[in-house]
């Protein structure tokens, strides 16, 4: 028989389990596993933004305003003066319609030397954009002169004078030369050139890379003198950079214009030749517009009548004192 001791024995072990069982606690059992960490702030579970690497590009300077300035003419050839002639067809002639594409218009240039990509002589016919001529005794098709329009019956005009390797026109006395002839048959004429004439010469065509820096506006003129209670021209420019026109009055004959800052893109440029009041000057040729294209990054590239390596930045020499 089993003693009263060991039965109370077998009893307190499953005793003791059952109060560990309910959450009693006994220093025989190991330590309970640490708390779980605290939860992450809701501002902290938000990732921030990464650090900027590279600061951010400058802004773009604005273009430079463009600009329409009067500049130094250049000085007068010194004497004997050149001089440009139309030698064919001569005055009031009457070309065969059949073979006016074909006729040769003969120069006779004195006391200026030409050479290609450097002084040369403009030839202008019915106003249109000039052809430079660099071998005066070379003969010149009227088709050649045309722009690609064909020779209408009647009158026409053509004019010549020489000029310097940045385009600037030489003005001195019998520079300028004008012609009228007919082709097929005389008709009424639709120019009179015995009143004022304006001429206009540059600029002209496409500027493409540094050809595109400082460009000439250059004219001639007929019949007239240019004052400032008197006849005078109006230039007006619009085109890119441009808010409305850019405008300038000359007075006196010979002085040069340039554009400067051009932008790229289409500028139309205008002369007027008006009298003291702001009125046109009657005649055939004193208003014209022309559009010139400007492209910067582009490359220049030799044109018919324009010498790239002569860009009309080329500054003239300081005139004489």
């Amino acid at each position: 028989m089993k003693s009263p001791l060991n039965l109370a024995a077998l009893f307190a072990v499953p005793l003791a389990l059952a109060v560990a069982a309910c959450g009693g606690e006994s220093d025989n059992l190991p330590p309970p596993p640490p708390p779980p960490p605290p939860a992450p702030a809701a501002a902290a579970a938000t990732t921030a933004p990464p650090a900027a690497t590279q600061e951010a590009a400058p802004e773009k300077p604005p273009a430079p305003a463009v600009t329409l300035t009067a500049g130094a003419a250049s000085p007068d050839p010194a004497a004997p003066l050149p001089t440009a002639k139309i030698a064919a067809p001569t005055k009031g002639q009457v070309v065969a319609a059949d073979k006016a594409n074909d006729f040769a218009v003969k120069l006779d240039v004195k006391n200026w030397q030409t050479a290609t990509g450097s002084s040369h002589v403009h030839l202008i016919l019915d106003h249109k954009p000039y052809k430079a001529i660099y071998d005066p005794k070379a003969p010149v098709k009227l088709s050649e002169l045309t722009a690609g329009e064909p020779l209408t019956e009647g009158q026409h005009v053509l004019a010549t004078f020489p000029s310097r390797a940045n385009h600037e026109s030489v003005k001195t006395k019998d520079a300028l030369n004008v012609v009228e002839f007919y082709v097929g048959k005389k008709g009424t004429p639709t120019v009179d050139v015995k009143k004022p004439f304006l001429i206009y010469s540059r600029p002209k065509g496409e500027y493409k890379g540094d050809m595109a820096n400082h460009v000439l506006i250059d004219f001639q003129l007929l019949n007239d003198v240019l004052s400032e209670d008197k006849d005078h021209v109006n230039i007006a420019v619009s085109g890119p950079g441009i808010e409305g026109n850019l405008t300038a009055k000359v007075t006196k004959f010979g002085t040069p214009y340039y554009l400067d800052n051009l932008q790229n893109g289409t500028y139309t440029v205008k002369l007027d030749l008006v009298d003291k009041n702001d009125k046109p000057v009657p005649g055939a040729w004193n208003s014209v517009s022309r559009e010139i294209k400007i492209d910067h990054e582009g490359q220049a590239e030799p044109m018919p009548g324009h010498d790239m390596s002569k860009p009309d930045s080329a500054k003239p020499a300081a005139p004489k004192k």
